[in-house]
C-alpha cells in the first residue's frame, strides 16, 4: 500500500479522507496547513499527496509548487469545493501547475480510491 499525505485545515474532510484511505490500508500522514505539509512531503517522502487548494498560510498552488521542487516523482490530487464562491477554477489551476488529478468536494470514497489507484499504478 502506498503512503498518502493529506493536507487539508478542515478536520471533517481531513478526517474523512484519513479514514477512508486507512480503511484501504495505505499508510496515511496528515497536515492541517500548507506550510505543515510541505514539511511533511520533505521529511517523510510520500508517494502521493491529497491537497485542499483553499488554505490559510499556504494555498494549495503554492503547495503543490513546493511539493514538486522536493520530488517531482510524488503524485499529486487537488481538492476543493471552491470556497465561498464555488470558484473550481483552482482545481484547473492545479492540474496547469503540476498536479496529477483533481477532485471536487463533496467526492466519493470510490471517487478518491479510484484516482489513487490510476496514479500509483494499484
Amino acid at each position: 500500500m502506498a503512503k498518502i499525505l493529506v493536507i487539508d485545515d478542515d478536520k471533517l474532510v481531513r478526517s474523512m479522507v484519513c479514514g477512508t484511505l486507512r480503511k484501504a490500508n495505505h499508510e496515511v500522514l496528515e497536515a492541517g496547513n500548507g506550510n505543515e505539509g510541505v514539511q511533511k512531503a520533505q521529511d517523510e517522502t510520500p508517494d502521493l499527496v491529497i491537497t485542499d487548494m483553499l488554505m490559510p498560510d499556504k494555498e494549495g498552488i503554492e503547495t503543490i509548487i513546493e511539493i514538486k521542487a522536493i520530488n517531482e516523482s510524488i503524485k499529486i490530487i487537488a481538492i476543493s469545493g471552491g470556497g465561498n464562491t464555488k470558484n473550481m477554477v483552482f482545481l484547473e489551476m492545479a492540474q496547469k501547475i503540476g498536479a496529477d488529478h483533481a477532485l471536487s468536494k463533496p467526492f466519493k470514497p470510490n471517487d478518491l480510491l479510484g484516482a489513487i489507484n490510476t496514479l500509483l499504478g494499484g
